[in-house]
């Protein structure tokens, strides 16, 4: 058996989000304000809408990203590190052809693409038959800031796409636009250092977990065994936590709750994937990437 670990790596834990707004489009604040709220982060990327905001002024954070959220009346994708010549004759008119080539010529620029809020039913959401057709994005928006979990959480249709042999990545990000959406979910990457080529190179990998306030110290495998170490310190020590593994289809392999600080979960070879759930007191939770099974 071979449990494909993208965390068996060195690396340092890093913290951003690629989805967020400014005054650029219908965000609340300008750009100098988003740094200032964001000042805590390792990366960032601005997303506004049908537009690439350029990166200008002071700002500590360390890494930062162009990106821009496609908006068709119908469905969003975002793109991470885009070649600017894709707004020479851009639309955002949604159509499979359209929305294809801008996942290529991202691609071919060294960045990535993520279909934006799958599950926002009223609006602006992924139909499954469109997710099946769109070849090449990196991965899908597992949750969202920008609404609540009746509309912004996916983790459906990521185990549909992972359960028929599609090899996406779950992402966390804010989208967000106006006060109070910040900080709500974000992408913890295990990168070899805190540069653009570095934490792209991790992206691609899966060397990263959605986190909404917990997080995991690493997660290993040996033999076909799955060990998560969740954070631990003093404090997060004696809370109490949930956690859930799943598999192929969404399938609930085996869930453990205590006051606890690792778990394991032995693989049988028939899982097709491992993906892990841990939940913290409070509703704060992460949500790791899948380990691919193969028997």
């Amino acid at each position: 058996m071979n449990v494909h670990n993208p965390y068996a790596k060195e690396g340092t834990w890093l913290r951003g989000s690629f989805h967020n707004h400014t005054t650029n489009s219908d965000g609340w604040f300008d750009l100098e304000t988003v740094y200032k709220m964001y000042s805590a982060y390792d990366f960032l990327g601005i997303s506004d809408h049908d537009k690439i905001t350029e990166h200008a002024g002071e700002c500590e954070i360390e890494t930062l990203f162009e990106a821009i959220e496609v908006s068709s009346s119908q469905t969003h994708m975002l793109l991470v590190h885009p070649t600017r010549t894709m707004m020479e004759g851009y639309t955002n008119e949604f159509s499979i052809p359209n929305y294809q080539r801008y996942v290529d010529m991202t691609n071919e620029n060294g960045g990535f693409a993520v279909l934006a809020h799958p599950n926002r039913f009223f609006s602006h959401y992924w139909r499954e038959e469109d997710m099946f057709k769109m070849e090449r994005y990196l991965g899908i928006e597992v949750y969202n800031g920008d609404g609540n979990p009746e509309y912004d959480i996916a983790f459906d249709k990521w185990d549909q796409l992972l359960s028929a042999g599609r090899k996406v990545w779950g992402f966390g990000n804010d989208d967000s636009h106006v006060y109070g959406q910040d900080k709500r979910a974000w992408n913890m990457v295990l990168a070899t250092e805190n540069t653009r080529e570095s934490i792209l190179d991790a992206i691609k990998n899966g060397s990263f977990y959605v986190s909404s306030g917990y997080g995991f110290d690493s997660i290993e495998t040996n033999e076909g065994t799955i060990t998560v170490n969740l954070r631990s310190n003093k404090l997060l020590d004696n809370m109490y936590k949930y956690i859930s593994f799943f598999g192929k289809d969404g399938h609930v392999l085996y869930e453990t709750s205590g006051r606890l600080t690792q778990v394991k979960y032995e693989c049988k070879g028939d899982e097709g994937y491992v993906r892990v759930a841990a939940y913290l007191e409070g509703g704060y939770a992460a949500f790791s990437q899948p380990l691919f099974i193969e028997a």
